[in-house]
C-alpha cells in the first residue's frame, strides 16, 4: 500500500483499539521491542502523545506513527557534534535549558517513505502539544520548538531526516543505548534542534 502523496493520508491520535496494530508496526520498523505499558502510557499520561497515519480507505492499517513526550527544562547546554570535526564551542550548541519535545519513536513503512509523511507526523505532534499546553514555548525569539530524539548511529536515513528538519547531532556516541533481541545492543546519538 503506497499512498501517492500526503493528501491521501489521514493522521489521528492513538486510541486503545489501535494499540495492537501500532505495536506490531513498531516491532516491524524499529529494532527495539517496546512493552505494552509503553503504549498504555501514550494513551494515559498527559505529557505523552502518539499519532498514527493511515492511507485513505484503510483506517485500520497503520502506515506510520510518532510518539513524543514533553520534557521539562534541564540545566545544561549540549555541544554540537559534527561527523567531520567535533566543535565544542558555546556558539555551536543546542540549548536544552528550556522545556522541549522528545520524539520517543517515529516510523513509516518503507513503501510509504519519501512522501513527506514523517515530516507531517512531526508537525502534527508539535501542533498538538502547543494546543494542549503552554509548557513548550513557540516564540519568535527561538524560531520554533525545541525538539530532541535519540537515533541509532547506524540509521543514516533517520539522521538525514532529522538534519533536514533542522536538527543536529548534539552528543558524542551514546554506547549501547538500544538493546535488541536480534542484534544485541546499538549505539545512538542525541539529535536536537529548533523545528
Amino acid at each position: 500500500m503506497s499512498p501517492a502523496n500526503v493528501n491521501n493520508i489521514s493522521i489521528r491520535s492513538l486510541n486503545s483499539s489501535d494499540v495492537p496494530r501500532v505495536r506490531e508496526l513498531h516491532f516491524k520498523l524499529l529494532p527495539v521491542s517496546y512493552p505494552y505499558s509503553f503504549f498504555v502510557q501514550l494513551l494515559v499520561l498527559p505529557n505523552r502523545s502518539c499519532f498514527v497515519a493511515y492511507a485513505e480507505g484503510h483506517p485500520k492499517v497503520p502506515i506510520g506513527f510518532i510518539s513524543a513526550a514533553i520534557q521539562p527544562s534541564s540545566a545544561s547546554v549540549v555541544p554540537r557534534i559534527s561527523h567531520s570535526s567535533p566543535d565544542f564551542s558555546p556558539s555551536n550548541s543546542v540549548d536544552l535549558t528550556k522545556p522541549r519535545l522528545e520524539i520517543l519513536t517515529l516510523g513509516v513503512l518503507p513503501a510509504c517513505q519519501h512522501c513527506g509523511l514523517a515530516k507531517l507526523l512531526m508537525k502534527r505532534t508539535i501542533e498538538s502539544f502547543h494546543q494542549s499546553c503552554a509548557i513548550i514555548p513557540n516564540t519568535e525569539s527561538i524560531g520554533g520548538t525545541l525538539v530532541h530524539a535519540n537515533v541509532a548511529t547506524s540509521n543514516l536515513e533517520a539522521i538525514r531526516f532529522y538534519e533536514r528538519m533542522g536538527m543536529i547531532i548534539a552528543s558524542p556516541v551514546i554506547r549501547n543505548l538500544y538493546r535488541t533481541p536480534s542484534s544485541g545492543s546499538k549505539d545512538a546519538y542525541l539529535v536536537a534542534g529548533v523545528v
